[in-house]
């Protein structure tokens, strides 16, 4: 298996790569850049085009058109948990150029990637399967890398963007989504500094929601970046800072009297969070055989809860007088990751590295006010080439950790055979590891409805995962440019962290230990670019567990749903236009439940729908760019997960998917100075 070399440490390598073909130039646990067709892992990359292509506002556009990768939202919080591979967002780990983001939150522990600046991405690139040797925690599902905007090879780089964009059929000054953002670039001899901020505001959706009530919450998101580096060639070194404040607002309605006062009061919340990054990154290149990397980062993450009452009467504010409508809760983390790489001979190379995750918080709902995890890990890999159609790269990582007991190795092979010049074969074996964070652990959540009680004695998450690929390439005379990827992958997950129902009340749910778990899929892809055309079609059937397959044995381990995407492009080349059309059914998920009446399992379902966006982008002058399209074609905007069966305690639930068929149109502006 190979092992992570960080990004700056091979920027000076990268940027010779780059220029002729971004898309097709990996980095995530590389030794070194190389072709996608290269690497020892099937790694799928989304370019900075194609994010632009697609006029997103927020990370979760692009990735929701991606196969094997759903979305569960949380209209009221914001928040949005991603699945990959069947396994849920806390086993999925999200990097920000190599380095591991703070601020899981949420019912499922989740980053967050919608509070992720889109406008500051180079491209993203996604490897699917453990990660865990190299990665360390919540690597379980896969990695998702995020790859910031470097400096340009000009000396001063100039770029903005503006676009307006409605919600359903809902917008104005107030109403909508309003996006704009600006930054700049400077290369000097060997120095080089960039920034930029963006500023996100959504209006909310309300739909048929009546009063101050809204179904959508009302968003103001600001990000902010900047960086300053240094590259001779052999030795670089690069600072980064990342910023993030949101407000998400909850109006409720006037509907408590106050008896006393003749009066109507409001309840209403806001989700303010706050980040700050730090990253340095440095690589110091002895000679083409020796090199040295290293990288750290300290993060500081708050979420606040802030509740107040307006009276009706006046429109006052005041602070709801009730304790447990306010909280707030501060993570605080250090990263460290040193690595050396070397190559023994042309057949061996090996590297070694230490990892360092150090996570504290504090805050009224964790308990005992103070809580941390220390997490000191070892790794060995190694790339084995005994001749150009053969790649074996075994690798192992030994952990310490002060809370959980981890297994004493975690090994994992990666395999690559080049079975002929357009046919390649991966086959991989991992076994993966995931800790139990913070907020499993020591953080208790409760509402009206419901509370979530942390677990300090929670165990790690352990998994044995099975991955493979075969992937065809080729260019014909014609230049008809194919690729068809078929793969297929299995998980075995052991200690799996999920939530129980408490036997002294329903309402109250306890993080526990599901004594094993599984997932499986298989999936295919096929691209094909000719001339002006590049049509990208897909379709995966991924299992789910059953969890109550453990008491009945009868009923079926793994639950089966299917997925498809299109994406059909054209650039009109005469006019500058590019068309494209992009497309994802997600299609239904079965499960089970428990009828405390009948004592019986009873099959539920949560229905497939169908999303679809269109788009233009246009060249306007030698600087300007106008996209313009609609989303949501099929005015998707909420799904049903009904019981199905004659049971009279059969019940429909709703979920919130979209906020309805709406139409953007942005201007950007890029200003080159050689």
């Amino acid at each position: 298996m190979l092992a992570l070399l960080t990004i700056t440490a091979v920027q000076s390598q990268e940027d010779t790569t780059r220029a002729k073909d971004l898309e097709g130039v990996v980095v995530t646990g590389q030794y070194k850049p190389q072709s996608v067709k290269n690497s020892v892992y099937q790694v799928r990359t989304i370019s900075k085009e194609k994010i632009q292509k697609q006029g997103a506002t927020k990370l979760q556009d692009v990735l929701n058109n991606e196969l094997n990768i759903r979305f569960s939202q949380d209209a009221a919080t914001g928040g949005s948990n991603v699945t990959m591979m069947g396994l849920s967002g806390q086993n999925v780990k999200i990097l920000l150029d190599g380095l591991p983001l703070l601020g899981r939150q949420g019912a499922n522990n989740e980053i967050n990637i919608n509070q992720i600046d889109i406008n500051s991405i180079e491209r993203i690139e996604i490897v699917e399967g453990p990660m865990s040797v190299v990665y360390g925690a919540d690597a379980l599902a896969g990695v998702i890398n995020i790859i910031t905007k470097k400096t340009s090879p000009s000396k001063i780089a100039l770029y903005a963007r503006l676009q307006e964009e409605t919600v359903g059929k809902e917008y104005g000054i107030q109403e909508g989504i309003h996006t704009q953002s600006v930054g700049a670039t400077f290369r000097h001899k060997k120095w080089e500094a960039g920034g930029g901020f963006s500023y996100n505001y959504f209006g909310g959706w309300k739909d048929t929601a009546v009063g101050r009530e809204i179904v959508w919450h009302w968003k103001d998101q600001l990000t902010a970046n900047g960086f300053v580096g240094y590259n001779s060639g052999r030795f670089n070194i690069r600072y980064r800072i990342d910023g993030l404040d949101e407000i998400i607002t909850n109006p409720g309605n006037f509907t408590s009297y106050q008896a006393d006062a003749g009066d109507s009061v409001a309840f209403d919340q806001e989700y303010l969070s706050q980040r700050i990054m730090h990253q340095l990154q440095a690589g110091y290149s002895v000679n083409n055989d020796l090199s040295f990397s290293a990288q750290a980062a300290y993060s500081d993450y708050s979420r606040q809860v802030y509740s107040t009452v307006v009276s009706q009467n006046t429109g006052k504010y005041s602070l709801n007088p009730v304790p447990e409508t306010q909280s707030l809760v501060n993570f605080n983390s250090f990263t460290f990751r040193g690595t050396a790489q070397y190559k023994l001979s042309p057949v061996f190379s090996f590297q070694p590295g230490v990892d360092i995750n150090l996570e504290s918080g504090n805050g009224e709902r964790l308990k005992m006010g103070s809580n941390k995890v220390d997490d000191y890990a070892f790794f060995f890999t190694s790339e084995i080439t005994p001749n150009s159609k053969i790649n074996i790269r075994p690798g192992i990582r030994v952990i310490k950790n002060s809370v959980y007991d981890a297994p004493p190795v975690i090994p994992s092979i990666n395999t690559k055979f080049a079975l002929s010049k357009n046919l390649d074969l991966r086959i991989a074996y991992a076994r993966g590891f995931r800790s139990p964070s913070l907020r499993e652990l020591y953080f208790n959540f409760f509402d009206a409805n419901h509370q979530i009680i942390g677990n300090p004695d929670l165990k790690a998450e352990t998994s044995h995962s099975f991955t493979g690929s075969l992937s065809w390439k080729k260019i014909s005379p014609s230049e008809v440019a194919y690729t068809t990827i078929f793969s297929g992958f299995y998980n075995n997950v052991t200690n799996l962290i999920d939530y129980a129902v408490s036997a002294n009340d329903p309402n109250i749910f306890i993080l526990t230990n599901v004594s094993k778990s599984k997932t499986a899929g298989v999936s295919l892809t096929s691209v094909v670019k000719y001339k002006n055309w590049n049509v990208a079609v897909g379709g995966s059937y991924t299992g789910f567990y059953n969890v109550y397959v453990e008491e009945d044995k009868e009923l079926p381990q793994l639950q089966w749903s299917a997925e498809a995407n299109t994406n059909i492009g054209y650039n009109f080349s005469k006019i500058g236009l590019d068309a494209n059309l992009f497309y994802k059914f997600t299609g239904k998920k079965p499960g089970y439940v428990f009828d405390n009446t009948t004592q019986e399992y009873i099959q539920s379902e949560m229905k497939g729908y169908h999303m679809a966006d269109f788009t233009m982008n246009k060249k306007l002058f030698k600087h300007f760019s106008l996209n313009a399209g609609a989303k949501n074609i099929f005015n998707v905007k909420s799904i049903k997960n009904s019981v199905i069966g004659n049971s009279v305690h059969a019940s429909n639930g709703i979920s919130n998917i979209a906020y309805g068929r709406s139409y953007f149109a942005g201007l950007s502006f890029n200003w080159n100075k050689k």
